[in-house]
């Protein structure tokens, strides 16, 4: 069975989503340096049967990348704070917004209680934002800067022709495309998040995101029908929930695209896809700001226009808003190996990653783990469980029951995995010293 682990109490538990890459990367190297330089013991498990291992190891500690990134996340979190277990949250969308500051601090947590001993933020002016709004959360914040970053230079990624040769693939050119999430602008997500989009943003935006999808779709289209000799990797977004609502929709059956999302070509990290491209490309993205980390280039198609709300990461990056205009810094790139738009931001690139991840010294994994190690040498709470996390901890075991059995076939198995962390900790442990 997938939970039959260590029965020794652990100094620290650590809850996450099995498939997120992007929340391993930001937890793992704070985990194995706590265990390398401070002899913590700690385990990684799947959020998905918290409960059951609350109960089974009493942790003094909780440790989670983000605990208001779901309803299943904040909810565990509340039920064990209350227990009286101690909760460091690292955060995993740490470039805050002053518009979205009410969602990036708070999110599923719709009571606004603060259930976490200590929040670490990316960077000083995220930590400033949250504070101009709560200044009664100073003593639970710490800037550490974002440690999912570090990952740039603690490790090597794959090379390109380790790559082509393994899905044997004879490109010599490839150009990575991030997806945005344009399906959160439709059905059921949108309904239920409707007062929030119109509160920050404004329904004239959410109409023009709907239009600029379609635009996107056709100049993807052309770009990928006219340079045949190039292998476009088509990176999801890792929260898509509706395929049909996504700037890639009919794109995947071309013989010079590559998929990746969760179902197809899952075992590809992002950081690995970055490396591997020659130009990362995108409508609104984050992963910018990692393909400078890995010294990419990068350009934003904008159908319509750049000055809507968004994060600070596109002022980095040159922003074209046709076909023409896109091609044109294409044939640039591979003419003179550089796009002179892109080297005009340097400047700008430096102030955007000082803004948003605060160092980039592949050390903020220690810097957070020196602050989750005050949390946890302060006096230990009385641990008392309700009934409410036996309950709930039944409910885990039957469902992974289920997912074993009846349901096999229906359920995914992924969310249950007791081994998803390994590789990650195996990179980790073979690249971080103390």
């Amino acid at each position: 069975m997938d939970l039959e682990i260590d029965l020794s109490r652990l100094d620290i538990l650590n809850l996450e989503w099995p498939q997120s890459d992007r929340d391993l990367h930001i937890v793992l190297p704070v985990l194995t340096y706590l265990k390398k330089r401070f002899s913590v013991t700690y385990q990684t498990v799947s959020i998905f049967n918290g409960y059951y291992y609350i109960l089974k190891h009493k942790p003094k500690m909780i440790i989670i990348s983000n605990f208001q990134g779901a309803g299943v996340n904040n909810e565990i979190v509340k039920t064990a704070f209350l227990s009286g277990i101690k909760i460091v949250t690292l955060i995993s969308e740490g470039n805050v917004k002053k518009e979205e500051l009410e969602q990036f601090l708070w999110g599923w947590n719709r009571d606004k209680k603060f259930y976490v001993d200590k929040m670490l933020v990316w960077s000083k002016r995220s930590e400033n934002i949250f504070l101009s709004r709560y200044p009664d959360l100073q003593s639970q914040l710490s800037t550490t800067g974002a440690t999912g970053f570090d990952r740039y230079k603690l490790l090597t990624f794959m090379p390109k022709h380790d790559f082509l040769n393994e899905n044997q693939l004879k490109f010599k050119k490839i150009i990575g495309i991030a997806a945005w999430s344009f399906d959160h602008m439709y059905g059921d997500y949108f309904k239920q998040h409707e007062k929030h989009y119109l509160d920050v943003f404004s329904q004239e935006q959410i109409d023009m995101h709907r239009n600029d999808l379609v635009k996107l779709q056709i100049i993807y289209k052309k770009l990928i029908e006219y340079n045949k000799d190039i292998l476009f990797i088509l990176r999801y977004h890792p929260g898509t929930i509706d395929f049909e609502k996504n700037e890639f929709y009919c794109l995947e059956h071309y013989n010079n695209v590559f998929v990746s999302n969760r179902f197809q070509n899952n075992q590809y990290m992002i950081s690995d896809l970055i490396n591997i491209s020659d130009i990362w490309i995108g409508y609104e993205t984050t992963t910018a700001l990692e393909a400078w980390l890995l010294g990419k280039q990068t350009f934003l198609i904008n159908p319509t226009r750049s000055d809507f709300i968004r994060e600070n990461v596109h002022k980095g990056s040159p922003i074209v808003k046709t076909t023409e205009e896109a091609q044109k810094l294409i044939d640039e790139f591979y003419s003179n190996c550089t796009i002179k738009a892109f080297e005009n931001l340097e400047k700008e690139r430096k102030k955007i990653i000082k803004d948003t991840i605060e160092y980039d010294d592949a050390k903020n994994h220690q810097r957070a783990a020196e602050e989750i190690i005050k949390v946890f040498n302060e006096e230990d709470r009385k641990i008392k469980f309700s009934i409410k996390i036996y309950f709930q901890a039944a409910r885990q075991i039957l469902k992974l029951i289920l997912s074993k059995t009846i349901f096999k076939n229906r359920w995914p198995n992924l969310k249950y995995k007791s081994d998803f962390a390994k590789k990650y900790q195996d990179m980790y442990s073979k690249a971080i010293d103390v």
